[in-house]
């Protein structure tokens, strides 16, 4: 506010700097409500990626199990 003041300001005077509803709610920032959601986002993202993650090792022991059950199978 000083810095404008000092640049815009007639011979040293104030300047009348007045927000707008929409400034207002731009720098009150983040309300718990949004940091809160935020956070279960984050965690439920992250727990999603492990168990997928999880699920694919799964999945690929599975698979070469059932190969190496083959190739015994058909061996004899």
């Amino acid at each position: 506010m000083e810095s404008l003041e000092g640049k815009f300001g007639k011979h040293g005077g104030t300047v009348p700097i007045v927000s707008t509803a929409e400034i207002q709610d731009r720098v009150s920032g983040a309300s718990e409500k949004d940091i809160v959601h935020s956070g279960l986002a984050y965690t439920m993202e992250r727990s999603a990626r492990q168990i997928m993650c999880t699920v694919m090792k799964t999945a690929a022991y599975v698979n070469a199990i059932e190969k190496v059950f083959k190739v015994y199978n058909e061996a004899g």
